[in-house]
C-alpha cells in the first residue's frame, strides 16, 4: 500500500510540475541551440557538471522569444551577418517571454550567455 501511495504522489508532482509554465511550449519554431563554455580559462576553478549541459528550450513566434527552461538570468545578443551587434539585451531570472524589435528582419544569430555557458543558434525574424 505503501508503495501505491508513493507511486501515486510522484505521478502528481510529475504532472503538476510539467502544467506550471504558463502558456504552451510548443507554439512557434523550436530554436536549436548549441552550447560552449562562456571562458574556459576562468572556469578552471568551477566545478563544472560530469555530464554534458542541457541547452534550454526556446521557442520563436513571429518577434517574440519564449524560454521554457529555467534560468538565473541571460545576455541576449543578436548579430547580423556581418557579425554585427544589432540587439542586446538583459533576460531577467525566470523570464519566459522576450519581445524582439518589429523593425528586424532576416536571419541572425541568437546568443544566450550566462557567467559560465553560452547558448548559440539562428533565428529568422
Amino acid at each position: 500500500m505503501k508503495k501505491l501511495f508513493v507511486f501515486i504522489f510522484a505521478t502528481g508532482l510529475t504532472f503538476s510540475s510539467a502544467h506550471a509554465n504558463s502558456g504552451d511550449p510548443e507554439q512557434g519554431t523550436v530554436v536549436d541551440l548549441t552550447v560552449s563554455i562562456t571562458d574556459p580559462q576562468s572556469s578552471l576553478g568551477i566545478h563544472l557538471p560530469k555530464g554534458p549541459v542541457q541547452a534550454p528550450y526556446v521557442t520563436l513566434a513571429d518577434h517574440t522569444l519564449y524560454i521554457w527552461s529555467q534560468h538565473n538570468g541571460y545576455t541576449l545578443t543578436l548579430y547580423d551577418d556581418n557579425d554585427t551587434v544589432v540587439y542586446q539585451s538583459y533576460v531577467a531570472a525566470g523570464t519566459q517571454m522576450v519581445s524582439l524589435p518589429t523593425t528586424l528582419s532576416g536571419s541572425f544569430t541568437l546568443i544566450l550567455s550566462d557567467y559560465t555557458y553560452m547558448y548559440t543558434g539562428t533565428i529568422d525574424l
